[in-house]
């Protein structure tokens, strides 16, 4: 790469380690968008894992790549609020999209070196774990319904979530949950209105 004389190196959702000997090649460095407000949910499933975790408000961010894992100087960020009902295929998509446009507007500044990247507090930093095929299944007898509607949202995609069912003393079955919607609850947890 080096007899290329590449100015820059862009990457979204790769979510491989880079070696050294790439990243010191560019002339700018190596940029990376990821859909998390870092060091939130660092690795390779940060909307899901943010859904997941009943997150109100995650973003996009602009850094620059080192060895570690998202976990470089951060050149730009922009704040997404949560609603409560998207789902992951839906905001990743918004998200790579502001990011998109969060790393056009970085490049003026990155280039002049007016950039004023910041570097990430560690104690902050959370991880964001591959997902499974385990992580689909829920189970009600010991998740709240807002678990259960974070879960169905962060993995609406893949794995998707199911649940175990018997009916009638039948033996259980599987069922998939397509969708979901929380109820508000009262101070015990049950939904509002219900006695």
């Amino acid at each position: 790469m080096e007899d290329l004389e590449v100015d820059l190196c862009i990457t979204a959702a790769y979510g491989q380690y880079l070696p050294k000997r790439f990243l010191r090649a560019p002339k700018f460095g190596t940029l990376n968008v990821h859909p998390s407000l870092l060091p939130l949910w660092r690795g390779a499933s940060p909307v899901q894992r943010s859904l997941e975790a009943g997150d109100e408000v995650t973003g996009v961010s602009v850094l620059f790549t080192v060895t570690k894992m998202d976990a470089g100087p951060i050149v730009a960020q922009e704040e997404r609020r949560l609603e409560g009902d998207e789902t992951a295929p839906e905001l990743l998509m918004e998200l790579f999209e502001k990011g998109t446009n969060l790393l056009v507007d970085s490049l003026p500044a990155v280039f002049d070196g007016s950039a004023t990247p910041s570097e990430q507090n560690e104690e902050d930093a959370t991880a964001a774990a591959k997902i499974s095929k385990e992580d689909a299944k829920c189970d009600p007898s010991v998740e709240s319904a807002l678990a259960i509607h974070n879960q169905a949202r962060g993995f609406a995609e893949w794995p998707g979530t199911w649940v175990l069912l018997s009916v009638d003393g039948m033996p259980a079955e599987r069922f998939r949950i397509a969708r979901t919607r929380a109820l508000p609850a009262d101070a015990d947890g049950k939904p509002a209105g219900k006695e």
